[in-house]
């Protein structure tokens, strides 16, 4: 299954986890995907007893080029994690559950995560679509939109590459420009 280029601004993505009938679980997927940018198939197997509100992370294994049972390490801000674990603690998920999960407490598969989401944003009047990645390629927009250097996006995106990175960016001539009008440019101490 190949993952749309598409992302979402941040006023979309509110409107999919504020929709009135949105579905609890669903809006856990979500956050899932988007807070920590965590692949897909990093998503789904993540577990309660990955959770770790304390070092604000979330115990990766699998995931793209890697052996499921390697374990890594993705940094989840606090608020997302406190949200996991009351999610976790309503639904009284014990330590081995998956966060992710079916209508019989079993782990979901990809291909329904993907079919979820999509009718999420249908729903939400998001003409657009989407995929899983789409979720962790907007979160890396908007941090990347936010100020964080591109080095350190690359290294929460668990990225080997810096090259990998910049594949999320779509600058225009019009984006350069716009931000080197901004700034005195140093080329008057060099002209005379």
């Amino acid at each position: 299954m190949k993952y749309s280029k598409e992302w979402l601004r941040e006023d979309e993505l509110q409107r999919m986890m504020s929709l009135p009938d949105l579905d609890e679980k669903y809006e856990i997927w979500m956050l899932l995907m988007y807070g920590p940018a965590l692949r897909v198939s990093e998503a789904i197997n993540v577990r309660v007893r990955d959770l770790d509100i304390q070092n604000r992370s979330i115990d990766i294994r699998g995931g793209k080029g890697y052996h499921e049972t390697e374990l890594r390490q993705a940094r989840c801000d606090a608020l997302t994690l406190k949200r996991l674990k009351r999610f976790a603690e309503a639904h009284k998920l014990k330590p081995n559950d998956f966060i992710m999960f079916s209508n019989k407490s079993k782990q979901v598969n990809r291909s329904h995560v993907y079919t979820v989401v999509n009718q999420i944003a249908h729903d939400a009047g998001i003409d657009k679509k989407i995929g899983c990645h789409t979720f962790r390629r907007s979160r890396a927009e908007h941090v990347l939109d936010r100020g964080i250097k591109l080095e350190i996006v690359s290294k929460f995106l668990r990225h080997r590459k810096l090259e990998t990175t910049m594949k999320y960016l779509d600058v225009s001539v019009a984006d350069v420009n716009r931000e080197f009008d901004k700034i005195e440019d140093n080329m008057n101490l060099f002209i005379k």
